[in-house]
């Protein structure tokens, strides 16, 4: 099994989540989060690199986000800001 280079643990965490990408709103939920990130699963197609604005719909969550894997499941979001800042 491939080591992982985290810096950060990952919880599990299934939540509906909205991603806005430009003036598209996506629904989608998320898989897992850690402090710098998140697994988001979806259909819809984003880009490496895209820009986003992530909304935890049932937390008090809110990050801009930019899409760093994408996957046939979701795609892999690095957080601008850790959620603590």
């Amino acid at each position: 099994m491939p080591k992982e280079n985290r810096k950060h643990t990952r919880l599990t965490l299934h939540s509906k989540v909205n991603i806005q990408l430009g003036d598209q709103s996506i629904e989608a939920e998320s898989e897992n989060l850690s402090l710098k990130g998140a697994f988001v699963a979806t259909a819809d197609p984003m880009e490496l690199n895209d820009v986003v604005a992530f909304i935890f719909s049932d937390l008090s969550i809110a990050a801009k986000a930019k899409v760093v894997r994408v996957t046939d499941k979701g795609i892999g979001l690095q957080f601008e800001k850790t959620l603590l800042d």
